[in-house]
């Protein structure tokens, strides 16, 4: 089993470092700590976000992340982004180039109320979507911060734009297959998406390159997500597009890659 991992060259696609409010115990929360935890369970690569993003604001999250992983080729940033209109984050095309002079091929949002309060509709980010589009730049978004509608306006409206959804929960299939099935752009991060053959069925009717593995570190152990991968009657190449080869082939595509 061990050896069967390690050939996957496993790319966890969603990870956060740093403290967070009221963590767990055992919680990784240093870029030390988090490759601890990927040594133990044979993740080559992984790509994070800082908690400080998600819980303060990405002014401070964003540099946090970058000192952190600066001595790690193993870690791959991911800035949390939002629209300028407010005034306190750089104008949206700014934005972009400053991540991709930083090494920063990936995006990430919380715009729920809860998080960081804005729309993902044009009306509200449409420079800011647009600016991630023109370059290639993947953006990540959990599942449970936008509604499906949303969802299917943000892919429809911006169609060479990546979007990842990440922490999607199997019981999402009644919106979540008539978006992939309309919607090529739209991918899917199975840290969260635990069911019967649910991953065979992805694969069998959309095909294993809108896949990403990913654990959801750390407030999931990459335990059950890499049980889920290894044991999934799917073929070799499939298993290994959906281990890290797609997520390394979308990071590869991004302007100035």
């Amino acid at each position: 089993m061990s050896k069967r991992i390690r050939q996957l060259g496993l790319f966890d696609a969603n990870c956060m470092l740093g403290r967070i409010i009221a963590p767990k115990v055992g919680f990784p929360l240093s870029a030390g700590e988090l490759l601890e935890v990927m040594d133990d369970f044979e993740i080559a690569e992984a790509l994070v976000y800082h908690s400080l993003s998600k819980e303060y604001h990405p002014a401070f999250g964003n540099p946090a992340l970058g000192r952190q992983i600066a001595q790690s080729r193993r870690l791959h940033g991911m800035w949390v982004v939002m629209p300028s209109a407010a005034g306190d984050f750089p104008a949206e095309k700014q934005l972009v180039e400053t991540m991709l002079a930083a090494g920063i091929k990936a995006a990430r949002v919380f715009p729920h109320p809860d998080r960081h309060n804005f729309s993902l509709e044009d009306w509200c980010s449409a420079a800011l979507l647009g600016s991630l589009e023109s370059l290639s730049v993947p953006l990540f978004v959990d599942a449970d911060q936008m509604d499906w509608d949303t969802a299917g306006r943000l892919c429809r409206n911006h169609p060479r734009l990546t979007v990842v959804l990440t922490s999607v929960g199997y019981r999402s299939n009644r919106f979540l297959y008539p978006l992939l099935e309309k919607l090529d752009n739209l991918h899917v991060e199975l840290s969260s998406y635990y069911g019967h053959r649910a991953i065979e069925a992805l694969c069998e009717r959309f095909g294993a390159r809108r896949l990403l593995f990913g654990s959801r570190l750390p407030y999931f152990s990459p335990g059950s997500a890499i049980g889920m991968l290894s044991y999934a009657g799917v073929g070799p190449a499939q298993r290994k597009l959906i281990a890290g080869d797609n997520l390394r082939n979308m990071l590869a595509r991004v302007a100035g890659g």
